[in-house]
């Protein structure tokens, strides 16, 4: 389904791609680590698609079986919405596709899927970032008075009030 990268820079690389729906039969994605713009013609207007990378759920890859006996991969960003789904890489190269695969997970800061009985799942399980270690606080700092408390007098218990509860109060408006 896609053509090959047709430029490609350190932050952005451009894909012209198949699309059914489109008026010339194609889109132009441009791809960049904080989201993908998919622009293309649809009924004679012209269509801007801009989705954050973190839409996605991953990148996938997809074998298929070829006529050949071979097999044929593809790269591809998942999304919920099939129509927003981007072909990264179409080959028939099975030990460069592994090598892609990670590239692009790694570049996009997304995880890398993998199709089990028809749903995505991680390929990997990462575990979760250790909590951040806690800081030392000095003692004599820790007991200090926020800034703002400070105008204020600290509680002594002479200077409360008395509390008269169980009573019944009288009230008298003349």
């Amino acid at each position: 389904m896609a053509e090959s990268a047709i430029a490609e820079d350190r932050a952005e690389t451009v894909l012209v791609q198949r699309d059914r729906r489109a008026d010339e039969g194609r889109r132009q994605v441009r791809l960049t680590r904080e989201g993908v713009l998919i622009s293309r013609r649809f009924g004679g207007i012209a269509m801007l698609i801009a989705v954050p990378v973190a839409a996605y759920r991953g990148v996938t890859l997809d074998v298929e079986a070829v006529a050949s006996g071979g097999a044929s991969y593809r790269l591809s960003l998942a999304h919920d919405d099939p129509d927003l789904d981007v072909v990264l890489v179409e080959t028939l190269d099975g030990g460069a596709i592994a090598a892609d695969w990670k590239y692009w997970a790694n570049f996009l800061d997304l995880p890398r899927l993998s199709a089990t009985d028809g749903e995505l799942r991680p390929l990997e399980t990462s575990a979760p970032p250790a909590p951040a270690p806690q800081r030392r606080r000095n003692a004599s700092v820790a007991k200090r008075r926020p800034m703002f408390l400070r105008r204020r007098k600290g509680g002594d218990p002479a200077r409360r009030g008395v509390v008269f509860s169980g009573e019944r109060e009288i009230v008298c408006y003349e």
